[in-house]
């Protein structure tokens, strides 16, 4: 095995999925950030979930808005749903295993803030859930998905938002959308804070 042929065609195969990303993304994204600050800069917060790696994706979201970036500033208020162990044992302990993004979401979310939602598999009753408590609280929906998390367009409103990174492969997927993350946070730091290249 050639592993210096294998490293290449790693590197090689994520630069297209970029650039096959760029083609299409750019507006979905472009709203996106639109929408997340202006619920930030009318005192709202963007809530954060998702399913599978979107999990950790989420996370990964909810600590670069609270934290920062590359550059120095104030946190932004972001909350990630997967994150409360406690919280998430006694829902589904109490109620189902279903409850328990919908539980939080009809807690916390009020009218005005963002569900920011995850979702690389199927759609999962959780997520179907989550969503449909966003809309009862009036929420915005941002919904970054792949191929492979089927319905997730019915599911959103006219006034909602889909960034569906639309390749092929796990590893390209995650990793458009891990620089969809990394541009939403630039976008609204840019937005809020006034910063330029």
């Amino acid at each position: 095995m050639d592993f210096q042929e294998a490293i290449y065609t790693q590197f090689a195969q994520s630069f297209e999925a970029q650039q096959q990303a760029l083609e299409s993304l750019p507006p979905y994204i472009e709203h996106a950030a639109k929408v997340m600050f202006s619920s930030i800069s009318s005192g709202g917060k963007v809530i954060c979930l998702g399913n599978s790696t979107g999990s950790h994706l989420s996370q990964y979201f909810s600590t670069l808005m609270i934290d920062k970036m590359d550059r120095e500033r104030p946190g932004l208020p972001a909350i990630n749903l997967g994150g409360d162990g406690s919280a998430l044992l006694a829902i589904t302990h109490n109620d189902n295993l279903h409850d328990v993004f919908s539980k939080q979401i009809t807690a916390i979310g009020n009218p005005g803030d963002v569900l920011f939602v995850i979702a690389n598999r199927g759609n999962t009753s959780p997520i179907i859930q989550a969503i449909q408590a966003g809309h009862e609280r009036k929420m915005h929906i941002v919904a970054l998905t792949s191929p492979e998390a089927k319905n997730i367009s019915s599911l959103t409103l006219q006034d909602d938002t889909e960034i569906k990174v639309n390749l092929l492969g796990t590893a390209r997927v995650h990793e458009c959308q891990v620089t969809v993350i990394h541009t939403l946070v630039d976008l609204l730091e840019r937005q809020l804070f006034g910063y330029e290249d």
